[in-house]
């Protein structure tokens, strides 16, 4: 990743592996989500915290600043498992996203997982953008997050509501903007079926009039996507009215400039 970064002339990287993949986070999950609790299987990451850290110290000397974080999973009744963990370690910054609603039959589904995508075609999707803004509203009004990751994830496989998601955007950018959180301007999107922004224009600019800071990211989980169209998302920054962008060291936040666009 660090490599990734420096051939795309990217000057600073958080680290924001998925909580998941850690044994000793999993605690912050329900019991019930046999996706996290059943990883143990061949295949799947079981990895080591301590270990990660240590690695994350290592990519140090790499020649670019690195910045360590973890991408924690907001789990309505966890919060103080996960606060817990926010405490244990000092991060850069806490990104908290929301990735699961309670499954049809119990349990839980990762609507953004791939291979629980089929669900969608048994779920009302109106519904589905509700409860997760709901989720995301809750996340924010937790205090225990710096950035909230890819506020509009929900659209990942390209489902749209029927209904108008303005009052959705509005709760969600109030809820940020009371808490003082940051928005996740994330390039992913464009890589998927939803084929747009996370957050779409629209809500980005819903964002920026509550304002609620920026920061950018590439969400790579490959390193040729290190650095993945950020000029594009700085476009898009820019149109919605923003100046500036945020970055993050010992959890404390700092806006640097923004380019105008060409």
């Amino acid at each position: 990743m660090v490599g990734g970064a420096l051939r795309a002339g990217v000057d600073e990287i958080a680290l924001t592996e998925h909580a998941h993949n850690f044994v000793q986070c999993r605690d912050i999950y329900p019991s019930d989500n046999d996706w996290v609790h059943g990883r143990d299987r061949e295949g799947r990451r079981s990895w080591d915290l301590d270990a990660y850290l240590r690695l994350v110290e290592a990519a140090r000397a790499e020649g670019i600043r690195v910045k360590v974080a973890l991408e924690w999973d907001y789990c309505p009744g966890y919060e103080a498992q996960l606060e817990r963990w926010v405490r244990a370690y000092p991060w850069d910054l806490v990104l908290g996203g929301v990735h699961w609603l309670r499954g049809r039959n119990g349990g839980w589904w990762g609507f953004d997982i791939p291979e629980q995508r089929e669900d969608w075609e048994h779920r009302p999707v109106d519904e589905v953008y509700a409860e997760y803004f709901r989720l995301l509203a809750e996340a924010a009004s937790t205090g225990l997050f710096d950035v909230l990751a890819h506020p509009d994830v929900v659209k990942v496989f390209g489902h749209r509501p029927r209904r108008d998601p303005q009052e959705w955007y509005e709760q969600a950018a109030e809820a940020m903007a009371r808490a003082g959180v940051c928005a996740e301007v994330n390039t992913a999107g464009w890589r998927k079926p939803a084929g747009e922004l996370y957050p779409g224009q629209r809500f980005l600019e819903v964002l920026h009039r509550r304002g609620v800071p920026i920061v950018i990211s590439s969400d790579a989980h490959w390193a040729e996507h290190v650095g993945f169209r950020f000029a594009d998302a700085e476009q898009a920054a820019w149109a919605a009215g923003y100046r500036t962008r945020c970055v993050f060291e010992g959890r404390r936040r700092t806006e640097v400039p923004l380019p105008p666009p060409l």
